[in-house]
């Protein structure tokens, strides 16, 4: 009963400065997301191709080359991206590869990253690296 009787003003008092913390933001609440930054090393490209990361979650295509998403060869022939994951899906385990696919012809996979698949556990933010 004791704790009712202060716990409730602070939980209205919380609720009324609600609008005042969205305005610090900028106005815009951004819900949390996982972040894995994906690394794939020794992926030696074609002109026309690049590396991308593709696998068994909606955000890396469902194993669909088509749908991979592709990153940046910042120091080649390492490649890296970023990808957001929503945080309902934290603790969850991803697996994924590494491919060299066109970047026109979304089906034209060169090379896909040997057994076995690269797995991740879904965390606030975390790395992961698979090598051809």
């Amino acid at each position: 009963m004791f704790r009712n009787r202060y716990l409730l003003p602070l939980g209205l008092c919380l609720l009324a400065m609600l609008p005042m913390l969205r305005e610090a933001q900028g106005g815009v609440w951004a819900p949390l997301t996982d972040e894995v930054n994906f690394q794939c090393d020794n992926g030696i490209t074609a002109q026309g191709y690049s590396v991308y990361v593709v696998g068994n979650h909606p955000k890396l295509g469902d194993w669909d080359p088509a749908k991979a998403v592709k990153l940046s060869p910042v120091a080649y022939p390492t490649w890296t991206g970023r990808v957001e994951f929503p945080s309902a899906d934290d603790g969850k385990d991803v697996e994924w590869k590494c491919i060299v696919r066109n970047e026109t012809i979304l089906t034209d996979v060169q090379k896909w990253q040997g057994n076995p698949n690269n797995i991740v556990k879904l965390a606030f933010r975390t790395t992961s690296i698979g090598r051809f």
